[in-house]
């Protein structure tokens, strides 16, 4: 069984073990939020972020539309190439029957003709070529807003799980009897309380109630939203591994090398590419195919019946329409596809920038809480507890002590989150995913 132990220094405060953190086996009952708490997690299926991304992958309807594009695409690219179908004229009638003064019908003539589509097969190609090539890159950028969309799902059902952990030790401490202080030796000093001091502590008690039933509450609405998201059975039980602070990112500049490469600056780029070969098709589209023609016909002379074989081209001639507006389309097109492209890397290189400064001021920021907020109030409660024991302090210092460090505590569980959070918005915003690298990311 897995294990993880948050940094709130509770296990050494009081020496008791803090936050054994299993996801309990929470069967999903559409009645009862709050049934399968206690179940015990035997036979949970341990999910890591990782894990769970390819396990979406294999699942994700998102995903098959991609691949249902790229195979239309494919489809597109084999029929760019492909030549327009010949056309065989069989004509028959009573000419040769009327010359001759007898009754029926004969074949007369058979053609055959065949379009040649000298220039634009080509080009259809390259336009198909670059628009399959878009939609690969759409699939790879597919997977990247995928992994984004389960990280953040991961990374809520850990809180979750770890404020549940947080209430429940709150509630152990609250209900434990702080008006009890060991002397020196054996000895040791009862406080009394008065009635005040009692109902104030039952209305602490029953605030750490609250807390944990809210935990409960966002623990089993996140593993609900986990359960859809990768399509789980109602009655499968999870378990997650364990969380894992992020690592500082690297150089803005490492990031920023790769960032030509992004999935969704490539799919665009190729739009483009595809968009401008375009204007090369509906160019060679202004004016129907030329027509090869050949031809066999049985004519009569007044020396008998002859066949005559000849060939021919058939020509559009191009009086009324001339097609402009296609070209003119093609070109508006490439154009939008131009403006598409710099606002997706404009738009790219924002998000990157953004992502990597809200990382950087997230680590900076839980560490500076840890430092300066969570040990001293840690510290502070350790006292207060021991000095209300003794009849040092009032119930009102206990109480302000106990809220500081649990406030403390679930914020900076939530900055840890929110830090893993915005290390899965870097991985999106620089085309990077958990699943490039063999070993087990950090979160």
């Amino acid at each position: 069984m897995l294990r993880f132990i948050l940094p709130l220094g509770l296990a050494a405060l009081f020496s008791t073990p803090v936050f054994s953190q299993t996801l309990p086996a929470i069967p999903i009952a559409a009645n009862k939020p709050d049934a399968g708490l206690s179940v015990p997690v035997r036979d949970a299926k341990v999910w890591s972020l990782a894990d769970s991304i390819r396990h979406a992958f294999d699942i994700a309807p998102e995903l098959r539309a991609a691949e249902a594009e790229i195979a239309a695409r494919e489809a597109e690219l084999e029929q760019a190439g492909a030549w327009p179908n010949p056309t065989i004229d069989v004509r028959a009638d009573n000419r040769l029957q009327n010359e001759t003064g007898s009754n029926g019908t004969n074949f007369s003539q058979i053609a055959l003709s065949q379009p040649l589509p000298l220039r634009r097969i080509e080009r259809q190609r390259v336009v198909a070529q670059a628009s399959l090539e878009s939609a690969r890159a759409n699939l790879r950028y597919q997977k990247l807003l995928l992994e984004r969309e389960i990280a953040r799902v991961f990374l809520a059902l850990q809180l979750a799980a770890a404020k549940r952990e947080l209430a429940q030790e709150r509630l152990r401490l609250v209900g434990e009897s702080p008006t009890t202080s060991r002397a020196t030796g054996t000895d040791r000093l009862v406080r009394y309380l008065t009635p005040l001091e009692r109902q104030r502590l039952a209305i602490l008690k029953e605030e750490a109630n609250q807390a944990l039933a809210a935990a409960e509450r966002e623990q089993q609405k996140a593993l609900i939203e986990f359960h859809t998201l990768l399509a789980l059975p109602a009655e499968a039980r999870v378990e997650l591994t364990a969380p894992v602070p992020p690592a500082a990112p690297g150089g803005l500049d490492v990031y920023a090398r790769i960032l030509d490469a992004h999935p969704a600056l490539a799919a665009a780029r190729k739009q483009f590419e595809a968009a401008q070969a375009g204007i090369a098709v509906a160019e060679s589209q202004r004016y129907a195919d030329p027509s090869l023609n050949l031809f066999r016909e049985r004519d009569y002379y007044p020396t008998g019946q002859r066949d005559v074989t000849g060939i021919g081209v058939s020509v559009q001639i191009p009086l009324w329409n001339s097609n402009k507006g296609l070209v003119a389309k093609a070109g508006a097109e490439a154009g939008r596809a131009q403006a598409q492209l710099a606002a997706a890397q404009r738009d790219t290189r924002s998000r990157l920038d953004q992502a990597y400064m809200q990382l950087q001021r997230l680590l900076e920021q839980a560490e500076r809480l840890r430092m300066n907020l969570l040990e001293p109030s840690r510290k502070v409660y350790s006292l207060t507890r021991r000095g209300f024991a003794s009849g040092e302090l009032n119930v009102l210092t206990l109480v302000d002590a106990s809220n500081t460090y649990f406030d403390a505590s679930a914020r900076y569980l939530e900055l840890q989150q929110e830090s893993a959070l915005a290390a899965a918005d870097l991985r999106l915003a620089s085309g990077s995913s958990v699943l490039d690298s063999s070993t087990e990311p950090q979160l």
